[in-house]
């Protein structure tokens, strides 16, 4: 196939982005090459060498793109109301969090099943972006911790987080009825919340 002209190097690396997306929308990440992009784009498949060093330079932009849509939902109004209580607004972004992954599942998936950044000394960015993941939990537990127990709350924040996503992730596989077969998982994660913050309040 002869290298068409029709892009900048600038464009060229856009379209790669959003025709790789398309592709996992249709057939989630397992199914994202480098030959079908370039076909799908009008390309040779060393085109996208040429932009990107590796497939997981690649994978690693599209997992910043998911990262940026779920922080914006972390983020909103709805799960930080300052009219409710924190415990309330937790909820919220437990049910939110669980909606983002049904609704953007291949991305989500891609999110988590590649390990983009294993043995690699130039991801700072990345893990920059994952860690601001946490920053909407982590000042909805402010009350619960005073000003010299930041790590503790960081630590809070991260173990509330890896349980919720856990209950997440049974209800996404088909398999939250091995741990029950009446409550939903946002029930669960419910419930979740109410006991992690009680364990908190009694521990001070």
């Amino acid at each position: 196939m002869a290298r068409r002209s029709d892009h900048t190097r600038e464009e060229l690396k856009i379209l790669i982005i959003e025709e790789s997306w398309n592709i996992i929308e249709k057939h989630g990440f397992e199914g994202l090459t480098a030959r079908r992009i370039a076909k799908n784009i009008g390309y040779a498949p060393g085109t996208i060498y040429n932009l990107f060093s590796s497939m997981d330079d690649l994978y690693l932009q599209l997992n910043s793109k998911t990262l940026d849509l779920l922080l914006a939902i972390l983020s909103s109004p709805k799960c930080n109301d300052p009219k409710k209580t924190p415990i309330k607004n937790m909820k919220a972004m437990a049910h939110r969090y669980m909606e983002f992954a049904k609704e953007h599942r291949p991305y989500w998936l891609m999110l988590f099943n590649l390990k983009v950044t294993e043995n690699r000394t130039d991801a700072g960015w990345y893990h920059e972006k994952v860690d601001q993941l946490f920053t909407p939990l982590e000042k909805l537990l402010e009350p619960y911790f005073t000003s010299k127990q930041g790590k503790k709350r960081k630590i809070a924040a991260r173990v509330l987080w890896a349980s919720v996503h856990g209950l997440c992730f049974l209800q996404e596989t088909g398999k939250i009825t091995i741990v029950s077969e009446q409550d939903t998982a946002p029930d669960m994660a419910g419930y979740l919340i109410d006991t992690f913050i009680s364990g908190i309040k009694n521990n001070h």
